[in-house]
């Protein structure tokens, strides 16, 4: 998922690095190959002697709905002690996903020390240690599933409640329902959905995370930042295909122009 974020923030004009474990498998080439086409720095992936890659065979329906089906390659060696994090806290704003929780807390933890937008892409996780990441985190953006299945409610606001005490700023996406965010006093806030015909839903909560930490990265106030995202998203799901598929910014400036 953050492989997949950074290649959006290229797209969007930024630049982003990204750190991560891939075997030294015939996958792990092509997706470090698609990361280059797609214009991200990963000179400081990490491959494996003798390991698979984790990789997904994703299912699209006439609606553009997607199943993904993923092989998680459990062999993977856990440890985080190699991330460089001077490297990675000279970054303006640092973005982790919730499938290498080691490496997402060594990352967040750090950037947070620093004073840098630390963002964990918080979606399904059976691990109970996926706690550990949302605390180490100043941002945490849930899926729906991810929220209910990490604090035990089906209640989107509930589940807020829940997640903001261990995360300064929580939010989660609810596709067509828009975004719903809590600020500091616990006020509940939602973002709209900008409307679109949906052609096609994958990838688009990937653009919508790249889209939220280019947008701190850049400045903008957290719900500028989300409504930069909803826009990209959006643009996203109006058409179909992979990362070639993703909005630059010119087209996601003037979605927000023109309410899309």
């Amino acid at each position: 998922m953050a492989a997949n974020a950074a290649s959006s923030i290229a797209r969007l004009g930024g630049e982003a690095r990204w750190f991560g474990r891939l075997g030294d498998d015939a996958i792990g080439a092509r997706i470090l190959d698609g990361l280059r086409e797609a214009g991200v720095d990963a000179t400081r992936a990490r491959r494996l002697a003798g390991e698979e890659s984790s990789h997904s065979v994703i299912l699209i329906d006439g609606a553009g709905n997607r199943a993904i089906i993923l092989y998680r390659s459990e062999s993977l060696p856990a440890d985080a002690s190699w991330l460089p994090l001077d490297e990675v806290v000279a970054a303006d704003a640092v973005l982790a996903d919730i499938r290498w929780i080691e490496g997402a807390v060594r990352a967040l933890g750090a950037a947070r020390r620093a004073g840098r937008p630390a963002i964990l892409d918080a979606d399904i996780s059976k691990d109970p240690a996926a706690l550990d990441a949302a605390r180490a985190a100043t941002h945490a953006v849930y899926s729906s599933l991810g929220l209910a299945g990490l604090f035990g409610t089906p209640d989107p606001v509930e589940g807020l409640h829940r997640a903001a005490a261990h995360t300064p700023f929580v939010a989660v996406t609810l596709g067509a329902d828009g975004v719903l965010w809590r600020d500091g006093d616990g006020t509940l806030h939602r973002i709209p959905a900008f409307p679109v015909v949906a052609q096609e839903t994958l990838g688009a909560g990937d653009v919508f995370h790249g889209a939220f930490a280019l947008g701190l990265a850049e400045g903008r106030t957290e719900p500028d930042a989300l409504r930069f995202a909803a826009a990209a998203a959006s643009v996203k799901c109006a058409r179909t295909g992979a990362r070639g598929s993703y909005p630059f910014r010119h087209e996601v400036e003037t979605c927000l122009q023109e309410a899309c």
